[in-house]
């Protein structure tokens, strides 16, 4: 699947409703738009312990892919299926949560570069997260969660980049899964919004510190709460989430909800058609 957040695993795999999401659409875009980044204007590598984070990051789904592909090339003929099963599983997750960090890493050093652009199109956000969810599945997965959605009234089409919209959902559905421990619904909304359609994705998990909850979309931005900042990441997820949506002139947004967990919701402007011309009289002599 091309460039997604999470989905091809090998490029010999048939092409499934999923990669079809994050195939390029440049070819039907019917505009392109450019974000300001919001990164610094200097290499990765400047950024204080950036390299050391990443590593760390990906050393750990690196190991268990290692150690599940050893496993199963010496003990191919006499695994029990249940166990294969296990390690199949185990090394999809891997690939796909590694996917997931490298598309963020060069998502993030186009914006960064000045390079980022959508492609729009017009798009409706039903399609877009039934695309979603097969790639969110194993992630889900790993703690028992499950992804309920819910729409309040009729939502119309928006004129989104698909691709780039099905990356933020990723994003933000797998930064609720990891912070939400307990086996549990991860709860997607939709609803209108003043002119616009409010997208939220809310967790179970230990909420938001008060007075970062603009923080948390900047890049490599780190929680103070013990709860947070012991789970590990790099930092980009949200601030990739934020660029997307200012690329589509929209809104981002962070709360604590009622009885425990976050709410992180993104707004993206309804389509404002225009009026469509009286029919022409004949005139009569």
């Amino acid at each position: 699947m091309t460039g997604h957040d999470a989905a091809t695993i090998a490029a010999s795999t048939p092409e499934t409703g999923a990669e079809e999401l994050w195939r390029a659409t440049a070819e039907a875009a019917e505009s392109s738009d450019q974000v300001k980044s919001p990164f610094p204007a200097l290499p990765f590598a400047a950024e204080p312990r950036m390299l050391s984070t990443v590593a760390h990051e990906l050393r750990g789904p690196l190991t268990a892919l290692v150690t599940s592909a050893e496993l199963l090339v010496e003990d191919f003929d006499t695994l029990p299926p249940n166990q294969m099963r296990d390690m199949v599983t185990t090394m999809h997750r891997g690939a796909l949560w590694l996917h997931g960090l490298v598309e963020n890493l060069l998502c993030a050093a186009t914006i960064r570069d000045g390079r980022f652009q959508i492609h729009r199109q017009t798009v409706a956000l039903e399609d877009v997260i039934e695309e979603v969810r097969p790639v969110v599945a194993p992630i889900l997965g790993q703690k028992g969660h499950r992804l309920e959605t819910s729409t309040k009234g009729a939502i119309p089409d928006i004129s989104a980049d698909p691709r780039r919209i099905g990356q933020v959902l990723v994003n933000l559905i797998g930064n609720a899964s990891k912070y939400t421990d307990d086996p549990c619904a991860i709860e997607l909304m939709l609803a209108i919004h003043g002119d616009s359609v409010r997208i939220t994705v809310a967790d179970r998990g230990p909420g938001i510190p008060a007075g970062s909850e603009d923080q948390l979309f900047d890049p490599f931005f780190r929680s103070t709460s013990a709860a947070r900042s012991a789970k590990e990441g790099v930092g980009l997820g949200l601030s990739i989430v934020r660029s997307i949506v200012d690329a589509h002139d929209g809104r981002v947004g962070a709360a604590n909800r009622r009885g425990g967990g976050a709410c992180f919701w993104f707004e993206l402007p309804l389509i404002v058609l225009a009026p469509t011309p009286p029919a022409s009289r004949a005139q009569t002599t």
